[in-house]
C-alpha cells in the first residue's frame, strides 16, 4: 500500500525568502542560488528558527537563532516555568495537570513554556464531582458515603450515637413497663441499634408474668382466681371467659322434651347444667317417655310418634335409640354406592343405596368402565389401552398409534447410545446416552477426541476472515501542512483505516487475489462455554469478489501463528481495553469489546502491515463474539497488543511512502520521538515503555482451503 501526497512546488515562507532562492530548504524546492545565513542580520536563513536582527539572546530568540521556548533548557531569565523542548522529567512542560486527589480542582494554566498546574482544594459540596468535601455528609453531598456516628441520621441508618438525645439518639437501655414482655436492645452500639419487646408466651415461675393459656399448676405468677379467666383445678368454667369452652352456663336447655333441665351452681366457677331422662309417664309434661302410651300419658299421641311401630310405619320418631329408631343419615360402608335418606324426619324414614355408574374425581369409587384418566379415584392399570399417570405407554395400543410402547429404539444419532428400558411393560422408554469416551469404530466421534484418539474423527477447519479491520487506538499523526491525524480523516486522498478497507476489500494490484487477508481458523469449532479450542491465525491467499470468497492456506509466504482460544459466556467481556491505556480524551469511535459469547486467544506475538507500515505487536491477543451455533460470522473483534517505545524507534518506515518514509515508526505516534501531536498516548507493559494497539473488526465464515 503506498501513501499518494500531492505537494506544491513552493511553500509560502516568511518575510525576505523567495521560492528558489534556498533560505528555507526544509520546505521549498530545495534550489541552491541563496546566500549562507548570517545570524543576527535579520533575515531567517539557511538553519535559522528566528532572526531578530542582533546575537542578543531574549525571550523569543537565543542568540544563535534558534527559539528560546523549545530549545530544551528552562531559561529562568525570560520567565521560563518549563520549555516544550524538554519531553519528561524535570522542565518538561505538564501535558495534564490530574493530581489524583479527588478533593483538588485541577487546573493546567498558561501556555508555551510558562505553563503551570494548579490544584484548589474543594470546600463546597458538589453532586458529582467524586468528592467529599470537609464538613459534607451523605445528605448535602452524594458523594459522600452514610457514616455512622457522625451525629446526622442518614439513609439506612434508624440511629445514630453522635446524637445525644432526642430525634435520632441510639438507645442504651429498653423497658416498656409491661410485666408479660422480653425487653431486649438490639445492634447496641452502632447505627442500626433498636428496642424490642416480645410477647412472652411460654409459663416461666418467677418472672412476674402469666401469660395467656398459663394456670397456677403451670406458672407460679399466676393466682388461682374465680374470674382470671382461666380455668383453674376444681372450677368447672370461668366467670371471665365469655364465649367458648370454659363459658359459665346461665340458663339450661338441651331442647329435649324428655329430660329435666337443671341449672346447679349458678354464678360461679362450678356452674354446670345437667339433663336427667324422664322415664315416669306424666300428663303434661310434654314428654311421652319410652314404654309409655297415650293411654298412660296425655303427652302421647297416637300414631308417628308415639313410641310405637305402627301398621305403615319403618320407624318412630320418638324412638330415640335401639330397634324402632328412625335414621337420621345412611351410610352402608361401600364406597360405590350412594347413601341415600328417604323420608327423613317422618314415620317412614328409609336408607337406599344406589350403585355409583359414573366417574366423578374425588368421591373415593371407581365405577365400571372408569380408568385413572376419567376418574382420579381409579388406579392405573396396565394394559387397558389407556396411557394413566404414572405409564410411558401402555402395551395393549397399537404400534404406531400415540401412547404404544416401543419395542426398539433409535435417533439416528451416531453419538448416542439407543436403549430400551423396561421392555413389555407400561413403563417403556427409549433413552440415548451421550457417547463421551473415544472408541474407534462406533461411528462416534465425542467431544475432547481427536483423530488420534478415535478414527471416526475427522477434525473440519472453520475459518473466519477478517472483512474489515479499523485502528482505534492509537492514532497516525504526520506533520504536513500543520499536524494532520490520518487514522480516519483521509489527507490527499489518504487514510490509515480508509487504506486498510481497501486493501482487505479490493484486489487493487489485479493480481487475482484480495490485498490483504487475515484469517482465524479453529480445528475443529468448539463454542461451548469454557472450551479451549486450537485457534490458528492465518494470512491467506483469499480470491475475490468478496462477497464469494474463499481462502487458500499459504504455509510458506505466511506460516500461520498457532494458538489457543477459551470461550467465555455471561456477562464478563472476553477482551477489552487495558485499564489506563487509553489517552484523554478518547478517540472516536470508541474501541468495541469482545462480548459473550466469544473467545479470545492466548498471548503471542503478531506481525501485521497498517498502510504499508510493518508493525510488530507483542503478548498480542485476538477475541470477537460469535454470532450463530454453529458460528456464520464474528463480531465486535478486538486485535490487542503492544509495541516498545525502543522496538518503534528501530522500526524505519519503507522509503517508497511518500512523506513519511524512512522515518521512524514512533514519529507517527502521538509521543513517540518527533511526533507533531501535542498527545502523548504511550503507555506501559511489564514496566516497557510503548503503545498498546487496539483495532476492531468483523469477520464472516469463508471457505477455506488446506
Amino acid at each position: 500500500m503506498h501513501l499518494r501526497l500531492l505537494v506544491s512546488s513552493c511553500v509560502a515562507g516568511l518575510a525576505l525568502a523567495a521560492c528558489g532562492d534556498n533560505l528555507r530548504p526544509a520546505t521549498d524546492d530545495a534550489a541552491v542560488d541563496g546566500p549562507a545565513a548570517i545570524c543576527g542580520d535579520g533575515v531567517i536563513g539557511r538553519g535559522e528558527d528566528c532572526d531578530d536582527g542582533d546575537t542578543i539572546a531574549d525571550a523569543i530568540c537565543t542568540a544563535t537563532c534558534g527559539f528560546t521556548c523549545g530549545n530544551g533548557v528552562v531559561d529562568d531569565a525570560f520567565g521560563e516555568l518549563c520549555d516544550s523542548g524538554i519531553t519528561a522529567g524535570a522542565g518538561a512542560c505538564p501535558a495534564t495537570c490530574d493530581d489524583g486527589v479527588a478533593c483538588t480542582a485541577d487546573v493546567r494554566a498558561g501556555e508555551g513554556c510558562q505553563v503551570t498546574c494548579e490544584h484548589a482544594a474543594i470546600t463546597t459540596p458538589i453532586a458529582g464531582d467524586g468528592c467529599c468535601p470537609t464538613g459534607a455528609t451523605s445528605l448535602t453531598d452524594p458523594d459522600c458515603g452514610v457514616v455512622c456516628g457522625n451525629g446526622v441520621l442518614e439513609p439506612g441508618e434508624l440511629c445514630d450515637p453522635g446524637i445525644a438525645s432526642g430525634a435520632g439518639a441510639c438507645p442504651l437501655t429498653c423497658s416498656d413497663g409491661l410485666s408479660c414482655t422480653a425487653d431486649a436492645l438490639v445492634g447496641a452500639g452502632t447505627c442500626a441499634a433498636m428496642c424490642t419487646a416480645t410477647p412472652i408466651t411460654a409459663p416461666v415461675d418467677g418472672d412476674g408474668c402469666c401469660p395467656p393459656g398459663a394456670t397456677p399448676a403451670t406458672d407460679d405468677d399466676c393466682q388461682p382466681t374465680c374470674g382470671n379467666g382461666t380455668l383453674d383445678p376444681g372450677e368447672t368454667c370461668d366467670l371471665a371467659i365469655t364465649a367458648g369452652p370454659g363459658r359459665c352456663p346461665t340458663v339450661c336447655t338441651d331442647g329435649m322434651v324428655c329430660t329435666t333441665d337443671a341449672l346447679a351452681n349458678p354464678g360461679t366457677c362450678t356452674a354446670a347444667c345437667a339433663f336427667t331422662p324422664i322415664t315416669t309417664p306424666r300428663s303434661g309434661d310434654g314428654c311421652c317417655p319410652p314404654g309409655a302410651t297415650s293411654a298412660t300419658d296425655s303427652d302421647c299421641l297416637p300414631g308417628c310418634g308415639n313410641g310405637i311401630v305402627d301398621p305403615g310405619e319403618t320407624c318412630d320418631t320418638a324412638i330415640l335409640a335401639g330397634p324402632g329408631r328412625c335414621a337420621t343419615s345412611c351410610d352402608d360402608g361401600m364406597v360405590c354406592t350412594t347413601n341415600t335418606l328417604l323420608n327423613g324426619g317422618t314415620c317412614t324414614a328409609t336408607c337406599t343405596f344406589p350403585p355409583i355408574i359414573a366417574p366423578a374425581n374425588g368421591d373415593g369409587c371407581c365405577p365400571v368402565g372408569a380408568n385413572a384418566t376419567t376418574d382420579n379415584d381409579c388406579p392405573a392399570v396396565c394394559g387397558n389401552g389407556v396411557v394413566e399417570p404414572g405409564e410411558t405407554c401402555d402395551r395393549t395400543i397399537a404400534a404406531g398409534l400415540p401412547g404404544a410402547c416401543p419395542t426398539a429404539c433409535s435417533d439416528g444419532l451416531a453419538c448416542t447410545r439407543d436403549t430400551l428400558t423396561g421392555p413389555g411393560t407400561c413403563a417403556a422408554a427409549c433413552t440415548f446416552t451421550p457417547i463421551t469416551t473415544p472408541a474407534n469404530g462406533d461411528g462416534c466421534c465425542p467431544p475432547g477426541a481427536t483423530p488420534a484418539t478415535d478414527s471416526d474423527c475427522v477434525v473440519t477447519p472453520t475459518a473466519f476472515r477478517l472483512r474489515d479491520l479499523d485502528l482505534r487506538d492509537p492514532h497516525v499523526f504526520v506533520n504536513f501542512i500543520g499536524c494532520r491525524d490520518v487514522t480516519d480523516n483521509p489527507l490527499a486522498g489518504f487514510s490509515v483505516n480508509g487504506e486498510l478497507q481497501t486493501n482487505i476489500q479490493t484486489d487493487g494490484d489485479a493480481d487475482g487475489d484480495l490485498d490483504l487477508s487475515i484469517a482465524t481458523v479453529f480445528r475443529p469449532l468448539d463454542q461451548a462455554a469454557g472450551a479451549t479450542p486450537a485457534l490458528e491465525l492465518h494470512f491467506p491467499t483469499c480470491r475475490p469478489p468478496l462477497a464469494s470468497t474463499t481462502c487458500t492456506r499459504t504455509p510458506a509466504a505466511s506460516p500461520a501463528i498457532l494458538t489457543t482460544a477459551t470461550n467465555g459466556a455471561g456477562a464478563t467481556a472476553c477482551l477489552s481495553a487495558l485499564t489506563g491505556t487509553i489517552g484523554a480524551p478518547a478517540y472516536s469511535p470508541a474501541i468495541t469489546a469482545a462480548s459473550a459469547p466469544c473467545y479470545v486467544s492466548a498471548r503471542t506475538t503478531i506481525t501485521i502491515d497498517l498502510g504499508g507500515i510493518p508493525i510488530t505487536l507483542r503478548d498480542a491477543q485476538i477475541a470477537a463474539t460469535y454470532v450463530g451455533t454453529p458460528a456464520s460470522n464474528t463480531t465486535n473483534g478486538l486485535l490487542r497488543g503492544f509495541i516498545s517505545e525502543t522496538e518503534a524507534n528501530a522500526t524505519i518506515l519503507p522509503s517508497s511512502l511518500p512523506l513519511v518514509g524512512g522515518q521512524r515508526l514512533s514519529s507517527l505516534l502521538p509521543g513517540g520521538m518527533g511526533n507533531c501531536s501535542t498527545r502523548d498516548d504511550r503507555d506501559t507493559n511489564a514496566g516497557v515503555r510503548g503503545w498498546w494497539f487496539y483495532l476492531n473488526f468483523t469477520a464472516p465464515l469463508v471457505p477455506w482451503l488446506d
